[in-house]
């Protein structure tokens, strides 16, 4: 019989929520050191938002696969920071479009900067045909539970 704490530590699910975990705590770190005071749900909301700017917080929720009101919260937060702004949708009165402020749009390269050095950080002493097949086995997997 296969004990819990073997099956655990040796697990996919365990693996793969650790290294999660591990890769967000590494960011937020980054994101100290340079006394960035932003979360990383944060960060993943304006990575959106610089690819396409002037979008509705559903996009956001599915983007980033967290719920409404999580993102609503998320936002509040972003707002109060001088991130972004909410502007009424111009066909829909029950829906806000999410806008990148002049400070959102400044922070740009010194976050994409930090998601660099930490995907380097990440990835230190891995081939490029290792990450190549670890990305494919999760797309897999997100393509299974999707």
């Amino acid at each position: 019989m296969i004990s819990v704490d073997k099956y655990t530590r040796g697990s996919f699910d365990y693996k793969a929520n650790k290294s999660a975990l591990l890769i967000t705590r590494q960011l937020a770190r980054n994101f100290k050191d340079q006394d960035i005071v932003i979360s990383t749900e944060q960060w993943k909301i304006l990575l959106y938002l610089y690819r396409e700017d002037g979008q509705t917080q559903c996009s956001l929720s599915e983007a980033t696969g967290k719920d409404e009101p999580s993102i609503s919260r998320i936002i509040n937060t972003m707002e109060k920071n001088n991130l972004v702004l909410r502007t009424p949708h111009p066909n829909d009165r029950r829906t806000n479009l999410i806008h990148l402020t002049e400070s959102g749009r400044n922070m740009k390269e010194m976050l994409m900067f930090l998601g660099q050095k930490t995907n380097e950080e990440v990835t230190r002493g891995i081939t490029r045909e290792e990450i190549e097949t670890c990305i494919n086995v999760l797309d897999k997997i997100i393509g299974n539970l999707s």
